[in-house]
């Protein structure tokens, strides 16, 4: 696009410029950065360098068919490479990794980005960072192969909610489109994202669904405990989807669900289909960030449920 032309410039030039890359996925990955971070690191190797994809935590199982996604990298020294492409990181904490290099690229769609990079290239109205990784494969001359299309395609899918929420325009239906033409896996894609789930994971929801509560600020919240977890053979990552369901109650303005993460950490993700609603001012109150309609947070402590009993007369 052209907006980007004059950031694409430079980062082609350091392309040329490189023979390492490292390509960083941000914490608790998604299929948006998992999806950027592949696409760009099979277009770079085709350019005949050596990319190389990083990530602090475990790549989750629904993204686990993308070409290269066994090939994460946990431990990364950054000297060792010529360019760092920070990808989908809302701020450079979301890394997770600490290191000082001349050459970062900041590739992100997140209205929360701290612009920590030598060249950044954020757009918040994209509705996911694999929509400006096409764009700049397309700047790059680079060849859209099927697997390609099928690592943007999912992080489309996967930030869009399967083409459902708000940020879902003509632009995004259009490079889904292009994608598919080009030979992306759609029906593979769907099959992992939204229609695998186990029976333990089923059961968690059962639990997220069960507990929901409409608070006085007509909030729809939820809680998972550690606890939960150990009993049902469960991780974080089979919470993923269930906030959908929150989110579909009409007499609430937004959804919270909160989560033990095992480590001594809350983790807290919010929804909403209210216009007026800005849920990164929300998260923002906790240290998070994110988008208008989904945001989220992480902060140390333990939940505690309450029960509030009162005597009819």
């Amino acid at each position: 696009m052209q907006k980007y032309i004059q950031e694409f410039e430079q980062i082609k030039n350091l392309i040329r410029a490189s023979h390492n890359i490292a390509i960083i996925s941000h914490k608790g990955p998604d299929g948006d950065t998992v999806g950027s971070n592949l696409a760009l690191k099979h277009a770079l190797t085709a350019m005949g360098k050596n990319a190389v994809s990083f990530a602090k935590d475990p790549i989750p199982l629904s993204v686990s068919f993308l070409s290269g996604s066994n090939e994460f990298q946990t431990e990364l020294n950054a000297q060792e490479f010529d360019m760092i492409i920070a990808m989908d990181c809302g701020a450079s904490y979301m890394m997770k990794y600490e290191f000082t290099h001349p050459q970062i690229v900041n590739i992100d769609h997140h209205p929360s980005n701290d612009f920590f990079g030598l060249i950044n290239v954020v757009d918040s109205k994209m509705a996911a960072t694999v929509s400006i990784i096409y764009f700049l494969l397309e700047y790059l001359g680079a060849n859209i192969t099927p697997e390609i299309a099928t690592c943007l395609l999912n992080g489309l899918y996967s930030d869009t909610g399967s083409f459902r929420h708000s940020n879902t325009d003509s632009l995004t239906l259009k490079i889904a489109s292009n994608l598919v033409a080009k030979g992306a896996d759609y029906k593979t894609i769907v099959k992992h994202q939204f229609h695998s789930n186990r029976v333990d994971q089923l059961k968690l929801w059962g639990r997220v669904l069960s507990r929901t509560r409409l608070n006085e600020k007509s909030a729809a919240v939820s809680a998972v405990t550690e606890k939960d977890f150990d009993e049902l053979n469960t991780n974080a990552e089979d919470l993923s989807g269930v906030i959908d369901y929150l989110n579909t109650i009409p007499e609430s303005k937004f959804c919270v669900l909160l989560a033990e993460d095992g480590k001594g950490n809350i983790k807290g993700s919010f929804r909403t289909q209210d216009e007026k609603i800005d849920l990164t001012q929300i998260a923002g109150l906790f240290g998070g960030g994110g988008h208008k309609k989904a945001a989220g947070f992480t902060i140390p402590g333990k939940l505690e449920q309450e029960v509030v009993w009162k005597i009819k007369k």
